[in-house]
């Protein structure tokens, strides 16, 4: 089952375009990792400094495997210095994916 995983977190204002060009150089090197689909980077508008970083993958096993793993903490290293608190983990299931039936379509 394709999960997702939604990391609420907040940087110093003043270093966001910092924290984005670490995210990116980031996501390249975690897409690589198995099973991983991809990664974006969203910036709530009226609240300065908070993103919401989303990491889809296709099963819980494989982001769990990983996220355990020392490659994880080399891997994400670089965007940790960024945090100016602990951010917030929530993993979802994928329910309707996007363009198929369901209550919204």
């Amino acid at each position: 089952m394709t999960i997702r995983m939604l990391l609420f977190s907040t940087v110093d204002p003043e270093r966001e375009q910092e924290f984005e060009a670490a995210f990116g150089r980031v996501r390249e090197r975690v897409a690589a990792v198995p099973g991983h689909i991809r990664d974006e980077l969203l910036r709530v508008e009226d609240s300065p400094g908070s993103y919401v970083l989303v990491s889809e993958w296709r099963e819980l096993e494989q982001f769990t495997e990983w996220l355990r793993s020392p490659a994880h903490e080399s891997m994400t290293a670089e965007m940790r210095p960024f945090f100016v608190r602990p951010s917030e983990m929530r993993l979802c299931a994928l329910r309707v994916p996007s363009g198929g039936a369901g209550p919204c379509a």
